[in-house]
């Protein structure tokens, strides 16, 4: 995923949380651009942030982000959707899933 998009530069750990939510460049630019609701998040290095959000269809989408006045820009520090989990690795998958078959087949056992 390339690090900017249109007026949006993207930081490491925005990619990282985009792609671990299925979040894509568009619809960060979308939030950040035609938001529901903006709030002051207080200030970093480069400038004050503020915490966009917007609500499509049944996700809620929230962006962190700093305007830079001199590149006329927007730095996307992190985003993520509201009230839901980031996708696991398949190796976590894999390791937890024998766990998940012996709490299945506990429950099965018990529940009769």
């Amino acid at each position: 995923m390339p690090s900017s998009y249109k007026n949006i530069i993207f930081t490491k750990h925005a990619l990282e949380r985009m792609n671990k939510r299925s979040i894509s460049q568009d619809k960060i630019w979308q939030v950040i651009n035609h938001p529901d609701k903006t709030f002051n998040e207080g200030s970093n290095n480069k400038g004050a942030s503020k915490k966009f959000i917007k609500e499509t269809g049944d996700r809620k989408y929230q962006v962190i982000a700093t305007y830079l006045p001199n590149e006329n820009k927007y730095l996307v520090i992190s985003t993520w959707v509201r009230g839901e989990d980031d996708k696991q690795g398949i190796v976590w998958t894999l390791i937890t899933l024998p766990f998940k078959i012996i709490w299945w087949i506990v429950k099965k056992l018990f529940s009769k």
